[in-house]
């Protein structure tokens, strides 16, 4: 392993998952911020946004087909994160009840013990964090808007400090990587889930 792929496993903080076949769903078409720039508007979650002035900014984007409070349900309920994203457990909140300003919780992308805590709610719409791991100050912004034919899940997240700066290129590339697969994965379960809550014999009311 040379050094860039040492620094890359070290200091990734986004989850690098695949795609899971449930009632089969179908992949999301996720965009990724400009390489080297991020967006050129950022997500707001009650008025925090990602650091805007982070060497690395990174966003991905899908249109889920789902309500939004599965979908909701689904994002937050950090101790099941290992029933669709098992790449970034064990997770685990550390403070009890609904997420909510201050809540700690605990996750482990590529291995790693990253204590994350919410800076903002906004029950189905948005939700911030911070991801500080090896040096990285990360901040992550999702948020969740209804549109015609579903809901618009975005993912913004930005990282600065030393281990960042020293591979501009190699960490814009795996946060990018990242946020893409875990929208993906977001969408394809949601998806899945409303599938077979609505399949014949199964029908809502």
């Amino acid at each position: 392993m040379n050094t860039r792929q040492r620094l890359l496993q070290g200091t990734a903080v986004a989850a690098i998952v695949t795609a899971t076949t449930l009632c089969a769903p179908t992949m999301a078409t996720a965009h990724e911020a400009r390489p080297g720039t991020g967006p050129s508007t950022f997500q707001e979650c009650q008025g925090v946004t990602v650091d805007k002035t982070a060497p690395v900014i990174a966003r991905a984007g899908a249109l889920i087909k789902a309500p939004v409070q599965e979908i909701w349900n689904l994002h937050t309920d950090i101790d099941a994160w290992d029933t669709w994203i098992p790449e970034i457990t064990p997770a685990q909140k550390e403070t009890p009840g609904p997420l909510r300003p201050g809540s700690v919780f605990a996750w482990s992308p590529q291995g790693m013990k990253v204590t994350s805590t919410v800076t903002k709610v906004d029950r189905n719409r948005c939700i911030a964090w911070g991801a500080p791991v090896n040096g990285i100050d990360g901040v992550h912004l999702w948020t969740f808007k209804k549109v015609r034919g579903g809901v618009l899940a975005t993912t913004e997240e930005s990282w600065a400090g030393p281990p960042v700066e020293a591979d501009i290129p190699g960490n814009q590339a795996a946060l990018e990587s990242g946020l893409i697969d875990w929208v993906n994965r977001l969408k394809s379960t949601a998806e899945a889930e409303t599938r077979c809550a609505v399949r014949p014999g199964n029908e809502r009311d």
